[in-house]
């Protein structure tokens, strides 16, 4: 085995992207076990009555845009009694939507002097793994929890293969549908 199979951090990887859903949906778990589907129902219809879908599309889309403290993955304690039909193609093509628009924000950006200044402790943190496992840590991000919209950004920053990066992006659609039926699952079980 070469020396760079024997050092590929991927448990670490794994584990930093599983974590917070697992912490996620038992706190959503709790959060329904203790708040009861009615009211669950009164806060979901709530938000279904005065953001809509729209509003779900624009929340998922910009998390996974712009480098924010927020995860998409909040979005799925509100869209776990919804139809499944109706919510996982919004959130996907929300969540590709926004991992192509900060590729193309980060190759846009990278010229700029003060954004790469900005940029300097995500790629610190990103940017290794980025260079050295291209697209396939493209593909990990679109799966797992990782920071998305932080490596897109990244990816296009560093000047991947925009023909392999949009389609290593699609991978969302999975993420977003996995997590749905684990979300609708956790609901299901109250």
């Amino acid at each position: 085995m070469s020396e760079d199979k024997k050092n590929l951090p991927w448990a670490k990887i794994v584990a930093i992207g599983i974590i917070p859903i697992i912490l996620i949906y038992l706190g959503f778990y709790a959060f329904l076990k203790g708040l009861g589907v009615e009211r669950y129902m009164v806060i979901v219809n709530y938000i279904n009555d005065h953001l809509g879908l729209v509003g779900i599309f624009l929340y998922v889309f910009l998390v996974d845009l712009l480098i924010l403290p927020l995860s998409p993955d909040l979005i799925f304690p509100v869209v776990a009694s919804m139809k499944a039909i109706e919510i996982i193609p919004i959130i996907g093509f929300a969540s590709v939507l926004g991992g192509w628009c900060a590729y193309f924000i980060g190759s846009l950006l990278s010229n700029l002097a003060f954004i790469d200044k900005l940029c300097e402790k995500a790629m610190g943190r990103w940017g290794e793994y980025i260079r050295r496992y291209g697209v396939f840590f493209v593909v990990l991000s679109s799966l797992l929890p990782l920071p998305f919209s932080t490596i897109t950004m990244a990816a296009g920053a560093l000047r991947l293969d925009v023909k392999k990066v949009l389609p290593a992006c699609a991978f969302r659609f999975i993420r977003m549908a996995a997590y749905f039926y684990l979300f609708n699952f956790g609901f299901k079980l109250i």
